[in-house]
């Protein structure tokens, strides 16, 4: 995939024809030049990746036979792996974090508003990351010891904030005019974060957060 590239690949699956043509109509306009291909079951769009491999995965998460787990999944396993962005009407818990395991970099709730599917698309086509639903609350969990994870409580307010755009899927200079900040700034932020947490790595950051709440 080449990241600077305007015009991506794009697949779109999902089994349910109106939201499919809204979609697909909402992607044309933020992707003019894209090349589009959409289908209604997880099986044709395995088949269509194979065959020519996308730069972009835009799936529902519930499909009639293969979901969109098993989508993502089979293809990472046969070395196609498109930057994925899953769709879902039925949010849950421990979702985000399963997701982020299968290496899925978008997730959104379909109730959400066509332009912030566009722009999660976006954000995920330029190298980030876009998690953006409303879960229910994760069941308290005890810290793995294996893990040497720090607390929310050992972040500052400021601190929260970067984390916060950072799980939204903003860069650091994207988050500096955000908060008002320099970039700077913003990269010292983020160096303390993980100096607090003990992890390096946005993917291990968002997981953190969405376990801690922060998501």
């Amino acid at each position: 995939m080449n990241e600077g590239q305007a015009s991506p690949s794009i697949v779109l699956v999902d089994d349910t024809a109106t939201y499919r043509l809204l979609l697909r109509e909402t992607l044309r306009k933020a992707f003019p030049a894209s090349e589009l291909r959409d289908f209604s079951s997880g099986e044709q769009a395995m088949a269509a990746c194979l065959e020519r491999p996308p730069d972009l995965l835009v799936t529902d998460l519930r499909l009639r036979s293969m979901d969109g787990r098993g989508l993502v999944r089979g293809l990472w396993e046969r070395g196609c792996r498109p930057r994925a962005v899953v769709l879902t009407a039925y949010p849950e818990s421990g979702l985000p974090g399963e997701l982020l395991a299968l290496g899925v970099a978008g997730f959104v709730d379909k109730s959400s508003p066509m332009e912030q599917v566009a722009h999660a698309v976006q954000c995920v086509w330029q190298g980030g990351m876009h998690f953006s639903a409303t879960v229910p609350p994760p069941m308290p969990v005890m810290a793995d010891p294996a893990l040497p994870w720090g607390g929310a409580d050992s972040l500052s307010e400021r601190e929260r904030e970067v984390v916060r755009l950072v799980v939204r899927g903003l860069l650091s200079k994207q988050i500096a005019a955000e908060l008002g900040l320099s970039p700077r700034t913003v990269e010292k932020h983020r160096a303390r974060i993980c100096a607090k947490l003990g992890m390096h790595d946005v993917p291990t950051l968002v997981r953190w957060s969405l376990r801690n709440g922060l998501g």
